[in-house]
């Protein structure tokens, strides 16, 4: 592929392949051997567009999955030293410093799988690679993604492959995303976004993310504001009208509650597009597709989620705050209407201030404070 060819290649896909390697995850063959081996090829050549075409295809998929999200443990500290050391390598030591990262994935996995007495179909081959956006200046991501043995490419003897198939359903095992810039300001101490994602294809198997050290980050509380924004967004996104966006709010709650109660099962983003779906209308064009809105959008939703009762009944409420902290109020969104509305909370037409019924001893106590009686009888 010519420099031009390339770079045209490159800035349609917007992402910049920078370094790439197979790696094969295999059973020993020996003789009463239950362990697995492993083996590193060589680098690929990335100008290629076979591995621009392998990041795109990898990242709808990232989009369109149901994902866990995690961060490395501190604990287990090789892996992510490894790949601080690789990223911060100057040109004389970084394919070295790669090839030493790469490796020591094969080898967790390894590790992963003959702790878990993984049978020979645990193996594949493993595609590591590092890239870039064309577009932004950043550390880039990384991608671990474990395959069926030449199940989407012809490798030559060095590992390299000449030739890519579109992935099938079956093809992607697991895979992992690595957000490098996100990571390399948060490892050790974890704090912030979760930079780790993982996502599930033919194989369910947990020892490809606990071989890579990962603690899951994203908690019940976050996937529960996650979701709330992700149906808000659902709601603006596709101009739902104000009545049937409250009864989606309000099914979706009542449905993180019926999930909180002791003993209740976890939930999953599609059992909250089956509760939307039956709310809108027969034959509404937008039944069947939150769960891919929710993919695609990245929102930070964990595969199952059990809420607890506080963090459901939190769903569709907004805090108000001014900058002195000299108020704090919590607000259902579904109580909120205009001034002519027969809503209990108003907003004036400017949206600068809301109006609150006051009654009861309550009125009486504020009506004081701003030096004005009632009467007994006002109270009402």
């Amino acid at each position: 592929m010519s420099e031009s060819d390339k770079d045209k290649k490159v800035s349609s896909y917007s992402v910049v392949p920078i370094r790439a390697v197979t790696g094969l995850l295999e059973k020993n063959s020996a003789t009463g051997s239950s362990l697995f081996k492993t083996k590193l090829g060589k680098l690929w050549d990335v100008s290629d567009k076979i591995a621009i075409e392998f990041i795109v295809e990898i990242e709808k998929r990232f989009r369109s999955k149901n994902k866990r999200f995690g961060n490395f443990s501190s604990v287990t500290a090789s892996l992510p030293r490894e790949l601080k050391t690789y990223c911060k390598s100057d040109d004389k030591v970084v394919d070295k410093n790669f090839s030493t990262f790469c490796q020591g994935v094969l080898d967790g996995l390894a590790h992963g799988a003959d702790e878990a007495t993984a049978s020979a179909a645990a193996g594949g081959n493993v595609v590591i690679m590092h890239y870039s956006s064309y577009e932004e200046e950043s550390l880039g991501r990384v991608l671990i993604v474990l395959l069926e043995k030449r199940g989407m490419f012809d490798f030559d003897s060095d590992m390299r492959p000449e030739k890519f198939d579109l992935i099938d359903t079956k093809a992607m095992k697991q895979a992992a995303l690595i957000d490098v810039e996100l990571f390399d300001v948060s490892f050790p101490g974890n704090q912030g976004e979760a930079y780790l994602r993982f996502i599930e294809g033919s194989s369910k198997a947990d020892f490809f993310k606990t071989a890579l050290g990962c603690n899951e980050k994203i908690d019940n509380e976050k996937s529960v504001q996650e979701l709330d924004a992700a149906v808000s967004k659902f709601i603006n996104d596709h101009s739902i009208d104000l009545d049937l966006a409250e009864e989606i709010k309000e099914g979706v709650k009542k449905l993180l509650i019926d999930h909180s109660k002791p003993n209740s099962p976890p939930l999953n983003i599609g059992s909250v597009q089956k509760r939307i779906d039956k709310i809108l209308p027969e034959d509404s064009e937008l039944k069947g597709s939150f769960t891919a809105f929710v993919n695609e959008n990245e929102f930070e939703v964990n595969e199952w989620i059990s809420p607890t009762n506080y963090q459901a009944n939190k769903v569709g409420k907004i805090v108000l705050k001014d900058d002195n902290k000299s108020y704090d109020v919590e607000v259902s969104e579904n109580s909120i209407g205009s001034m002519d509305s027969n809503k209990p909370v108003k907003i004036t037409e400017d949206g600068q201030y809301l109006c609150f019924p006051v009654s009861g001893e309550k009125r009486r106590a504020i009506m004081r404070l701003v030096g004005k009686m009632m009467d007994k009888d006002d109270e009402t």
